[in-house]
């Protein structure tokens, strides 16, 4: 009952989701009614034209029943035609609503649950189980209603005719359901597997494909080769399987439908002898089995298709009910950027990942407006994690971050985001036109607006040299630009808000030494009039710093000058020396 209460309610949340389409579902429903009729009336005008027309030989009779016939077949198939066109419509309509609001709430999830959750799995979320709810909806609920009226229809005029082979319908009904139902149990999850494999057969041959110089450097082709084949043959056997469990489930539905019409005949033969029964409806029963025949077949198998469709249906459910209801607190305040000086301070901040590691382990930090900090330290000391919790990427467990004395928990998210800028370590370049990748913070953004944040960023050169210059298309991650260009794209894309705040998570982390050593010139520039914390494991960025801050397990354990620092022979020094000394310190 548990189950039953469950499944319901998951039935009555997708309903909601129809909308101003309930009507086109509701007269879908009655049209499929008027199908199912249509098909049933025509083995009664099959009998009624052979015993009044064509055994008696009147000739009228048998062109009248078979005008009715013909009749009730345009009626079944104008009535098959709308139904379709209609719960098509609708079916598309509701799981278009489903989808958006799905995608809507991944889009407002915070930091956190990316972190949990499997990129991959949210796509398959978003696509697969929204095509499945979809199937459900616009064809296999009109073909479980279609089937259960024909059956009840046929059962309706064969008890009318004779009991005893309404009782022969009616078992091979049972029998034939229940094959296809357990044939539907049985294959299903074989088709599960090979959706899954079918994805990781694509995963090796889409890595193999990007990856390709790395593959062809390497001289591994052999190796990815071996790998693709070893998972092809998964998918090779897995599609065997489920032609062998469809070859032998399939086979024996007609086998017992072929064995029922057989015994019909014997049964009906000796009736007819008797004169319990006559030609025309031994003719109807035998009818009325062919056209079940793949009702029947569809049914068990919508049967097993329920219970996936609706696990389906909960899991974008899930999506859309783990998402918070607002990322800003009651009250919060959107300060206008042109008022905000750029004040930072960081009080008491603890932060531990939903894995257990703590990152930030009482930072307290203070940057005063138009400051260029620089935070270091070794590899997994917390320094990005310290970004995105000022950027409020994340919410610290413990303490806050103010800006002009303002919690930014207290401060709108899209306001933030307009004083706040933060550009990761590997900004991703989306496969549009550099127009539209700068532009994507502020889509209605003018031309002369993009200029001027890429002249800001030092591309702008670069961009206007260029063949289609701001509507060049980059590729794939931006695949067609170098690192550096990639690099200066990500900060057009944050001057062009103007931003009081600049947070830069090492921004020259993938680059060579000539391309680093011109980007720092650069940025000395960019960042003029702004407040600025730069993170890097490269002291190259110190000359354009007024501080320098080292982080050492998730704490703050110096900061000062560079030159102070240096004087005092620590952390600092040591790093400073490492990378003096040629030797790379690595990154975080």
């Amino acid at each position: 009952m548990g189950r039953l209460r469950e499944w319901a309610s998951q039935l009555a949340r997708l309903a909601s989701y129809m909308g101003p389409d309930k009507h086109r579902f509701l007269a879908a429903m009655a049209l499929v009614v008027a199908m199912s009729y249509a098909n049933a009336i025509i083995p009664v005008l099959i009998r009624d034209a052979v015993d009044r027309g064509i055994v008696p030989g009147n000739v009228e009779a048998a062109v009248r029943y078979a005008l009715l016939i013909i009749a009730a077949g345009l009626i079944g198939g104008a009535a098959s035609y709308t139904a379709r066109m209609l719960q098509v419509r609708a079916a598309q309509n509701t799981v278009y609503r489903l989808r958006m609001d799905a995608f809507r709430s991944i889009q407002r999830q915070r930091m956190e649950f990316f972190d949990k959750t499997l990129v991959g799995q949210l796509i398959s979320r978003v696509t697969n189980d929204a095509e499945r709810v979809t199937g459900f909806l616009s064809w296999r609920l009109r073909m479980l209603a279609y089937s259960v009226f024909l059956i009840i229809i046929s059962l309706y005029y064969m008890l009318r005719m004779n009991i005893l082979l309404a009782a022969v319908a009616l078992a091979t009904i049972l029998i034939v359901m229940s094959l296809n139902t357990l044939y539907a149990l049985r294959v299903r999850p074989v088709y599960d597997k090979i959706r899954h494999q079918t994805g990781v057969l694509a995963s090796v041959a889409t890595a193999s494909i990007a990856g390709i110089k790395t593959v062809k450097s390497l001289a591994v082709e052999d190796y990815i080769y071996r790998k693709f084949e070893a998972e092809n043959e998964e998918l090779y056997r897995l599609n065997v399987e489920a032609t062998r469990i469809s070859s032998i489930y399939g086979n024996l539905s007609f086998l017992v439908m072929g064995l029922s019409m057989g015994g019909m005949l014997y049964l009906g033969g000796r009736a007819i002898l008797a004169g319990i029964l006559s030609v025309g409806e031994l003719a109807a029963f035998l009818m009325y089995m062919l056209t079940m025949m793949w009702p029947l077949r569809a049914l068990g198998f919508v049967i097993g298709d329920i219970q996936r469709t609706l696990a389906a249906a909960q899991r974008l459910f899930s999506i859309i009910d783990s998402a918070p209801k607002s990322l800003d607190r009651p009250g919060a305040v959107c300060p206008r950027p042109e008022e905000v000086r750029g004040e930072v301070i960081v009080e008491d901040v603890w932060f531990t990942y939903h894995t257990g590691r703590t990152a930030l382990r009482g930072v307290s930090l203070h940057v005063r407006p138009g400051e260029k900090l620089l935070i270091t330290g070794p590899p997994g000391s917390g320094k990005s994690t310290l970004l995105k919790v000022i950027a409020r990427l994340y919410e610290p467990q413990r303490g806050r971050v103010l800006i002009d004395g303002i919690d930014v928990r207290d401060i709108k998210s899209e306001c933030l985001r307009r004083i706040v800028a933060y550009v990761p370590q590997e900004p991703f370049i989306f496969n549009r036109s550099i127009r539209e990748n700068i532009a994507l913070a502020k889509p209605n953004a003018s031309l002369e607006e993009i200029r001027w944040a890429a002249e800001k960023a030092k591309i702008r050169d670069f961009i206007e040299s260029l063949p289609d210059r701001y509507d060049t298309v980059v590729g794939e991650r931006g695949i067609s630009l170098s690192g550096g260009q990639r690099q200066r794209i990500a900060l057009a894309r944050a001057l062009l808000l103007k931003p009081r705040i600049l947070l830069l998570d090492d921004p020259v982390s993938n680059l060579d030494a000539e391309t680093e050593k011109r980007l720092v010139e650069d940025l000395g520039e960019i960042l003029e009039g702004r407040t600025a914390i730069i993170v890097s494991q490269r002291p190259s960025l110190a000359r354009i710093a007024d501080r320098v801050a080292v982080m050492v397990d998730g704490r703050i354990v110096e900061i000062g000058t560079h030159e102070e620092l240096l004087r005092r022979r620590g952390v600092y020094y040591r790093i400073w020396k490492s990378v003096e000394g040629g030797e790379d310190v690595g990154e975080e």
